[in-house]
């Protein structure tokens, strides 16, 4: 069953993070320009329909009144009143999570690792891991540090696992510790086969 209530970030037993502060301030970058680029486009988008708006006014007001020195009076300080206005009581969009990362390849590209790290749960693995289960999330955190593929990777890991535990239970119910023996078993062979790791541990 996806999870649909709103879910905290997840915290390994041992308490371990990424500490690779290269790929951290990266995120962080990526978090604050989004931010911004989300905030200037909304800023230019009132800007240039105010503008509109206000020509029009202006063009109406110097044709019915037949003074365009009182049209552009007005204009200019209706376009005053509304900036002020737009500046103080327009918050700052919220910017779409799943497009924060885009230039990593998305959150789902991130080290396993970075599962249990805060600011990438607020630029998009909230949103990414939306349909993920309690459970599966449970065993992805248990492998996280020791996966040696990205975020998506670990997820389909603890699926496959998921499924293997399902086709092969005889009866019986499949418990997390099922999933995570079976996950746990092809993480250790893929980490020993692997050339490198997206994180060192």
């Amino acid at each position: 069953m996806p999870q649909n209530s709103a879910r905290g970030v997840p915290a390994r037993a041992d308490g371990w993070r990424p500490q690779d502060p290269v790929l951290n301030n990266l995120i962080h970058k990526c978090i604050e320009d989004a931010q911004r680029r989300k905030s200037e486009t909304g800023s230019m988008t009132a800007f240039f329909g105010g503008g509109i708006v206000l020509t029009v006014l202006g063009v109406i007001l110097a044709v019915g009144t037949g003074s365009p020195l009182l049209a552009l009076i007005v204009a200019v300080l209706l376009a005053g009143a509304g900036l002020f206005y737009a500046g103080i009581s327009t918050p700052t969009p919220p910017a779409d999570p799943m497009r924060v990362l885009d230039v990593m390849g998305g959150p789902g590209n991130l080290p396993a690792g970075y599962l249990v790290y805060a600011p990438a749960w607020r630029a998009g693995l909230t949103e990414l891991l939306a349909r993920v289960t309690d459970r599966e999330l449970s065993v992805a955190v248990r492998l996280c540090r020791e996966h040696p593929g990205s975020v998506a990777d670990l997820i389909r890991l603890v699926l496959a696992a998921e499924k293997h535990a399902h086709d092969h239970a005889f009866g019986h119910t499949v418990t997390e510790a099922d999933v995570f023996r079976v996950a746990q078993r092809a993480t250790t062979e893929w980490a020993r086969i692997s050339p490198t790791t997206m994180l060192a541990a």
